[in-house]
């Protein structure tokens, strides 16, 4: 009897292990936050399996890049979309901003075990991403033949030459930039970029927000643009209640432009209804548009205006890259330099609250590359310990993005290590006022190691959670 508990043991033992490293089908219609890659170990993705999943047929999948590695929240944002028109979604769980490397390996295991445990349409992979994640998708679909499209939100090339589209490049690619998005202008170049020296097929959508994960509408439009080329390359059957269905919803937001005063986006969405329905009676229709359009002195304002509007912005970044070179260069912010950059800074701060529309997007967008440019220069100044240089760049930083609670944090923290206790307090209390109440987080911090003793930093701890 004890032999026959021995081998039953042994089997329950074995049977319990390979349920571990082979876990069962993740259930459909829902998110699995966590599937660990069978061949590659520590790489996992979220998933997403539509309702209708089964093995008789492949299914279309989009294979999507966060910039932080949230696995969920990737797949969160397409998941409409992709129970709308039942595609497979998996987002990384370990690629994020960094190294190009480390996000192919983790790409590559991702498709890797998504082909061996699903049923895929080999014909429809595609990836997306935002940010660092929408050039990571890019990339990727540079190396990896296999991926037939890109859906890049808010980030457009890689930063690495070696991974941009070249003139054997002919995936599609889908952009979506808000108007806000320090990156917008280089998602609007792109269409160029692709016409003059790729064969890749391409389409910007542009929307009112800032550098963050469009909305599931905006997503939705952009799966279903990826569904019509696949019907236009003869990938899929032609479905012409949904063609018509595509037709009618870019008619409806080439109207909405136009009534909205916004001629440049208008014109720019009849290109591409000319383009993608062509052969229809559509299709005709938006051609002679267009070709009216072109030709009104009111576009050619609007060009003008446009023209004018994109120079001003590029002369203020390069005029604040300029100044922050010296920075760079010396590793010391004189006060002529913190003083320039303070004041510019505001100037910007006012033209969002007064300036016209167009205007007040671009300042957004100069504000936005001046934060991530400065938190990333105070980033490295104090990790190698120029405490009062980081906290220069941290109080711009406060300047441009005043509604961020890490920014008022990371002033305080270097204040703290500069010996500005008084200031440093001050600081932290302003990230307790835009959101920062983690008492936790901040006496673990060793930077506050010489403050504690503080009256106002007790105070102030006290009223943390």
């Amino acid at each position: 009897m004890g032999t026959i508990l021995k081998i039953f043991n042994l089997f329950l033992l074995t049977f319990t292990s390979q349920l571990l490293l082979f876990p069962q089908v993740p259930g459909k219609d829902q998110i699995t936050d966590t599937v660990r890659c069978r061949d590659s170990a520590g790489q996992s993705y979220a998933l997403y399996l539509p309702a209708q999943y089964d093995n008789k047929k492949n299914w279309p999948v989009i294979l999507i890049f966060d910039p932080a590695a949230r696995g969920r929240t990737g797949v969160n944002t397409f998941i409409e979309a992709g129970r709308k028109y039942g595609f497979i979604l998996a987002c990384s769980n370990n690629s994020h901003n960094g190294s190009m490397g480390d996000s192919f390996t983790a790409a590559a295991a991702m498709l890797q075990d998504v082909e061996e445990r699903f049923n895929v349409d080999h014909k429809r992979i595609y990836a997306a991403g935002f940010s660092g994640g929408s050039r990571v998708a890019m990339a990727f679909a540079v190396i990896e033949r296999s991926i037939s499209g890109v859906i890049g939100c808010g980030a457009g090339l890689p930063n690495d030459n070696n991974y941009v589209p070249s003139g054997n490049s002919d995936f599609l690619y889908y952009g979506i930039a808000g108007t806000r998005d320090m990156n917008y202008l280089e998602m609007f170049d792109l269409t160029d970029f692709f016409n003059k020296r790729t064969r890749v097929i391409s389409y910007l959508r542009t929307f009112s927000g800032g550098h963050q994960w469009p909305g599931p509408d905006l997503i939705t439009d952009a799966v279903e643009w990826l569904v019509l080329q696949t019907m236009n390359r003869k990938i899929i059957a032609a479905d012409q209640t949904f063609i018509s269905y595509v037709e009618n919803k870019t008619h409806n937001l080439i109207n909405s432009m136009f009534t909205a005063g916004n001629k440049t986006d208008a014109i720019r969405y009849m290109r591409f209804a000319a383009r993608d329905f062509q052969g229809t009676p559509f299709a005709s229709r938006m051609a002679k548009l267009l070709t009216d359009s072109e030709k009104s002195p009111e576009y050619q304002k609007t060009i003008n205006k446009w023209n004018k509007m994109t120079a001003t912005e590029q002369e203020r970044k390069e005029n604040f890259l300029n100044y922050l070179s010296q920075i760079f260069k010396s590793g010391t912010l004189p006060d002529s330099v913190s003083a320039w950059c303070k004041n510019e800074t505001r100037a910007l701060k006012r033209l969002c609250d007064k300036g016209t529309p167009e205007n007040r997007d671009m300042a957004s967008r100069v504000l936005n590359f001046i934060s991530i440019l400065c938190s990333e220069q105070g980033t490295s100044f104090y990790k190698n310990k120029y405490y009062s240089q980081a906290a220069s760049l941290f109080e711009i930083c406060t300047l441009s993005d005043s509604e961020n609670p890490n920014n008022y944090y990371n002033l305080a923290k270097s204040l703290a290590q500069a010996g500005n206790s008084k200031k440093s307090v001050d600081a932290l209390t302003a990230a307790m006022n835009h959101g920062f109440t983690s008492r936790k987080i901040v006496e673990a911090d060793p930077a506050f190691g010489m403050i504690r003793s503080d009256k106002r930093y007790k105070e102030l701890i006290g009223k943390m959670k």
